[in-house]
């Protein structure tokens, strides 16, 4: 295909330019919408001002339903866009394309807003009304790519992008966009070959060769991927590339050659911190708690690395079981780039401990500065209440919710994620076939019903039947995986499960597809390997809650933490 030309990145920052970031107020008025085209514009303006971001959307909406004028429905979209009200930017979108049949910025805004809902036909459609109204130009496909990535789910955007924008004749860095894309929605097969085919276009795209190698370990050749990274590190190798050859021995479980490689990398000005962040990352999944105090020195010295470290004191007091120092560590970093996470990690803390009150006003203050962050916000404040035993104070969050955001799909998704943690499966599961009815070609749906039926027992035929169309689209995904694992050994087939939970675990050293694995291992008569990887889960995670109650049900022990 042609290379894109820039301005069509330059739209995306201007559609999403909003009043999400202007101040909000705990409690906006109801919205209340004007007739007339001045009347609608002026109201839009006053709530935009105001804080009232669906009243603004919705009044800039009606003056875009009766004007003619291309730039109403244009800043209606993006209004609506900012402000996150999918329903209205659609329509928004869809009467700036009436207006103006040929324009590229408005099919981009109609194709974003498309894979916001993820309807990757009318996604599609868009994308190619966006290539041939002529603005694919000279753009960058490579920003082009990230820019929408940051603003969509990144898979929907992968299985859209292949279909419409690589051509039969893409340039080298359509190709590496493409790797990119398929990389991160973890399909390793397809990242290798877009790879590996921007390479065959021009030989010195190193981030083509590292993303091969890296797909190729995922893919589980790890001596082969290692043996890749050897030769190319006498290239010079910077940014995350510099750190390819460490990640990957790292991967392979060769935990000794990778402290060895970025000890080095330590040493060296230009890799020092990234090294140390690393080798903190390993120390404290690896337990070694001294070894992560020693190291915390080198980041808390600069000023770029000091969060990180303020959040390893953070995790570090968490895991000792000294909450009140996580609490007022996770506090530190409660004002800076990492302050929702950290917010959201200290009110978690709170709430188990009975302070729901200040938990709940951490995260409703964030939201206070932040009106950009509410649906986040909302969704943990949610699944918190949900976890505390307030299934009704989380379910009436949502609601509030719905009312700002109507018709928002991430909603959906929480409203049952929600239900199954306050024990309501069966409405759970009829909330994810509401959403599923929606959005039938969302992986990220189709393997959160699927699992959540096997993990009950329920429909063990359908849920297999779901979570395979799930791993079509991401085969390499170890919660996909672990999905498929699951509902294998649910059905009986333990030793077919085996493998597939093996490569989830390889992949990930996450502690709930450990619990799972560990079953599965110890009902095929592997007692001991499932100790083993037990042991290894519990000790980058020792309270995990979930694992300790499968051990002692699984083997009749008592699994309390010490």
């Amino acid at each position: 295909m042609a290379a894109l030309r820039r301005p069509a990145v330059l739209v995306l920052a201007l559609l999403l330019a909003s009043c999400a970031r202007q101040p909000a107020r705990q409690e906006p008025p109801a919205s209340q919408v004007a007739k007339g085209e001045s009347e609608a514009l002026m109201a839009g303006e006053m709530a935009l001002r105001a804080g009232d971001c669906r009243g603004a959307s919705e009044n800039y909406m009606a003056a875009a339903r009766v004007s003619s004028e291309v730039r109403i429905a244009s800043r209606a979209a993006q209004v609506a866009l900012g402000c996150y009200q999918l329903q209205t930017a659609r329509e928004a979108t869809s009467r700036w394309r009436e207006l103006a049949p040929w324009n590229g910025d408005a099919a981009l805004a109609a194709a974003l807003v498309a894979l916001k809902r993820y309807d990757l036909k009318e996604a599609r459609t868009a994308l190619l009304a966006w290539r041939d109204s002529g603005s694919a130009g000279s753009q960058d496909p490579l920003q082009f790519a990230a820019a929408m990535s940051e603003e969509t789910d990144v898979t929907a955007l992968y299985r859209v992008f292949a279909d419409v924008l690589v051509g039969e004749d893409p340039t080298p860095e359509v190709m590496l966009a493409q790797a990119r894309l398929a990389f991160a929605a973890q399909n390793m097969r397809v990242a290798r070959q877009a790879a590996r085919r921007a390479i065959d276009l021009d030989a010195t795209l190193t981030e083509a060769r590292s993303l091969d190698l890296r797909a190729q370990s995922v893919l589980g050749e790890h001596d082969a991927a290692i043996a890749g990274a050897r030769q190319l590190a006498a290239r010079n190798l910077s940014g995350d590339d510099a750190f390819l050859l460490a990640d990957l021995l790292d991967a392979a479980d060769r935990d000794a050659d990778a402290a060895t490689e970025l000890q080095r990398l330590a040493a060296q000005p230009d890799t020092q911190f990234g090294a140390e962040r690393r080798l903190i990352a390993m120390a404290m999944r690896d337990g070694n708690e001294e070894e992560v105090e020693r190291r915390l020195g080198a980041l808390l010295g600069d000023g770029g690395n000091t969060a990180f470290a303020v959040l390893y004191i953070a995790q570090l007091a968490e895991r000792r079981g000294d909450n009140l120092r996580a609490i007022q560590s996770y506090g530190l970093l409660a004002d800076s780039s990492l302050g929702l996470a950290a917010r959201s990690a200290a009110a978690r803390l709170m709430m188990k401990s009975g302070d729901r009150q200040n938990a709940l006003a951490l995260l409703d203050n964030y939201v206070m500065q932040n009106a950009d962050a509410a649906l986040d916000v909302g969704a943990t404040r949610a699944t918190l209440l949900a976890e505390t035993g307030d299934l009704k104070a989380a379910l009436e969050g949502l609601d509030a919710l719905s009312k700002e955001y109507p018709g928002h799909p991430d909603l959906e998704y929480t409203r049952a994620t929600v239900l199954e943690a306050g024990g309501r499966t069966r409405d759970a599961v009829t909330q994810f076939e509401r959403a599923l009815k929606h959005r039938p070609e969302d992986p990220q749906l189709l393997n959160a019903l699927g699992f959540t039926l096997a993990d009950h027992k329920q429909n063990l035929s359908h849920a297999e039947q779901l979570i395979r169309a799930a791993i079509t689209v991401s085969p390499d995904s170890p919660a996909i995986q672990d999905s498929l694992g699951w509902v294998l050994y649910r059905r009986g087939r333990k030793a077919e499960a085996l493998p597939i939970l093996a490569r989830a675990w390889q992949n990930s050293s996450d502690t709930e597809i450990a619990a799972h694995y560990g079953e599965v291992l110890w009902a095929n008569g592997e007692q001991g390997k499932a100790r083993y990887i037990w042991q290894q889960a519990l000790t980058s995670n020792p309270s995990h809650q979930h694992l300790r109650e499968t051990m002692a049900r699984v083997t009749g022990e008592d699994a309390a933490p010490r």
